[in-house]
């Protein structure tokens, strides 16, 4: 008994390291985005309103979790510490789990080995400090197979507690997450080639069961399927790129080919030590079927059918890799180096964790706690009733959540502003502002460089800037005596009022019976198609990938004009492989004055210096309208 005593004992280490990394820092940091949104979906005044509402018709999972937090919320409160705590608590008991399941497949051995590495990765311990679906779809995902290796392996004949909670871990799937409901059908059906035939009826009938069980959810899995999916015309991710799987690998190691490669290299060492004593068996089959086919799966249906391939929705079947890894591991070996190495393993991985890629000082998600703090600081700083603010975010209750907190926290007068129709709303309060200091943020949000475009004609000076992931505050001010914040040199700047001929064809266009500035303009009319505009290689305008390209200019039309557009374009080869075209229809237009027009854009495509860019405008309706004041400036992110 000594053996297994010591031996389990170092499996609670294990587990202890893990959780002091999981509770670690786990409410100190800005819920993300898909918390916020889980909050705002509860807030209905029923839970039959909250499923019809905050499940069925506004979100892309099974109801279970939400449920959950409906009705942890109303006992526990919303603070980041409960609302998190449960969901760090299956993580935790994530790692007790798998180490149970990979003991089942190999042996104490590797389950030690593999625990240790998977008690101290980023990935798992991220997912679990969120209150969103992973950790609990984990957590049964890890039940499931536990449960299911005694059904199938272990026991001739049942024993009602496997029984129990193989059911317990199916259905915990089911309505946990999708594709946790997947994997659990992946394991499921294995379970059928490897059962033994008289365990079958039994085995069966558990299935029936966690169907059975899940019959509440099938109105809402269908109606959510209905609807579509995070890809497509109106969805937001983009489909995986060809070296899709490779990079996921990566990244259940830390995204770290250092890490990576030196696991890889033990497993092989490990492998060459046992050939000829040890083989390839149907477990080291089932730990990679486990973990390739998911990830198959999300590939394929997001590359012919609808974009799903995210790294979370992969948690699930992830530990199988790591199990798969240390599978080769000979139980035969001393004693001393059998305890010695899981602990070597828990501190290079932690290390690799905490301190190399500094996972307890990385923004993962973008932060609305910091944006509100900061919003309030500048607030108190220059003055309530000498600034206005502004917040481009998803849901006003994202930033409310921490905003309402403050004491110097501003009034936000507009909370979405990534569109045309939103410019012209912030154009508006900025025109129209009693202040000397204009506060601008965003988190998760995109940040269209119009906004900053559009600021800078009233409040000319930015005086502060904070940048976060995929978040930032901005305060502009009218203050020419306030230290400025440094700006990045323009790549390439040019303005062109049409006073002389600097593009080609200018004279064809140019008119001086009206102008905005100056004397003269461009007038487009029918058969007047395209304007002169820039045309030139993309090293000479900086043009390259990250770089963020503001176009502006003053027009005027005699009536509406429908199909006027300010147009980048570049072109490769013959082939368009950017083409980017904003109507000045989305602006608000005067007919017997000078309106603004402003487009920009971050380049993500991969361009090569000697691509093509034209800069033009574009009137394919032959509307008549004049221009003037065109400005094009390519800048750094």
């Amino acid at each position: 008994m000594k053996k297994f005593e010591l031996e389990d004992k170092l499996a609670l280490l294990i587990v202890a390291a893990g959780a002091f990394l999981r509770f670690y820092h786990f409410s100190d940091w800005s819920l993300s985005n898909d918390e916020l949104s889980a909050l705002s979906r509860l807030q209905f005044g029923s839970f039959a309103e909250m499923i019809e509402k905050g499940v069925r018709l506004n979100d892309m999972h099974p109801a279970g979790v939400q449920s959950f937090l409906w009705c942890w919320t109303h006992l526990a409160g919303t603070g980041e510490f409960f609302l998190r705590l449960p969901f760090v608590l299956m993580g935790v008991a994530s790692v007790c789990l798998f180490y149970l399941t990979g003991r089942n497949f190999f042996g104490r051995f590797p389950a030690l080995a593999a625990s240790a590495v998977f008690a101290a990765l980023a990935f798992p311990i991220l997912y679990a400090q969120l209150a969103r679906p992973y950790s609990p779809g984990l957590f049964f995902s890890l039940l499931l197979v536990y449960a299911w290796s005694n059904i199938v392996w272990k026991n001739v004949d049942w024993k009602w507690k496997d029984g129990l909670l193989f059911i317990a871990g199916g259905v915990g799937c089911m309505y946990s997450h999708y594709f946790s409901f997947l994997f659990a059908a992946i394991v499921g059906l294995s379970g059928l080639f490897q059962i033994n035939p008289k365990a079958r009826p039994s085995y069966l009938l558990c299935g029936v069961l966690m169907i059975l069980a899940y019959i509440p959810n099938v109105s809402v899995f269908i109606t959510q399927f209905s609807i579509g999916g995070l890809g497509g015309p109106e969805g937001w991710l983009g489909p995986p790129g060809r070296e899709a799987i490779w990079n996921y690998l990566l990244y259940c190691f830390n995204g770290s080919p250092v890490l990576f490669g030196l696991l890889v290299l033990f497993s092989l060492f490990t492998l060459l030590q046992v050939k000829g004593r040890t083989r390839w068996s149907r477990k080291h089959t089932f730990a990679a079927v486990f973990f390739l086919l998911p990830a198959l799966v999300a590939y394929f249906y997001s590359v012919f059918k609808n974009p799903v391939f995210q790294y979370s929705i992969l948690l699930f079947s992830f530990p199988f890799i790591v199990l798969l890894m240390f599978s080769w591991l000979d139980e035969r070996m001393s004693k001393p180096w059998q305890y010695f190495l899981p602990f070597l393993l828990l501190v290079v991985t932690a290390i690799d964790t905490v301190f190399i890629h500094k996972f307890y000082s990385t923004q993962f998600f973008a932060p609305f706690k910091e944006v509100a703090a900061k919003c309030a600081e500048y607030t108190r700083q220059y003055g309530r009733a000498n600034s206005l603010a502004t917040v481009n975010v998803i849901n006003p209750d994202y930033i409310h959540y921490y905003s309402r907190r403050l004491p110097d926290s501003p009034e936000f007068r507009q909370y979405l502003c990534n569109r045309p129709p939103h410019f012209i709303e912030l154009k508006k309060l900025a025109d129209s502002a009693m202040v000397s200091h204009f506060i601008h943020a965003w988190s998760n949000n995109y940040h269209a460089p119009e906004v900053e475009m559009i600021l800078e004609e009233k409040f000319p000076y930015l005086v502060e800037r904070d940048s976060f992931f995929n978040a930032g505050v901005l305060v502009y001010s009218k203050d020419s005596s306030l230290p400025k914040v440094q700006k990045p040199a323009p790549l390439f700047q040019t303005m062109n009022g049409f006073e002389t001929l600097r593009w080609s064809n200018d004279s064809l266009f140019r008119t001086d019976s009206i102008a905005s500035e100056g004397k003269w303009c461009i007038v487009m009319a029918p058969g007047q198609e395209y304007s002169p505009g820039i045309k030139t290689v993309a090293v000479d305008l900086g043009f390259s990938q990250g770089a963020v390209y503001h176009l502006k200019c003053r027009f005027r039309g005699d009536e509406d004009l429908r199909e006027v557009k300010g147009v980048v374009s570049v072109d490769r080869n013959g082939k368009t492989i950017l083409w980017r075209g904003v109507n000045f229809s989305e602006y608000e237009m005067e007919k017997d004055g000078w309106n603004t027009f402003y487009a920009g854009y971050k380049l993500v495509e991969e361009l090569r210096p000697d691509d093509l860019v034209s800069v033009y405008f574009y009137n394919p309706a032959g509307e008549k309208v004049c221009i003037d004041e065109v400005r094009f400036t390519v800048l750094p992110w």
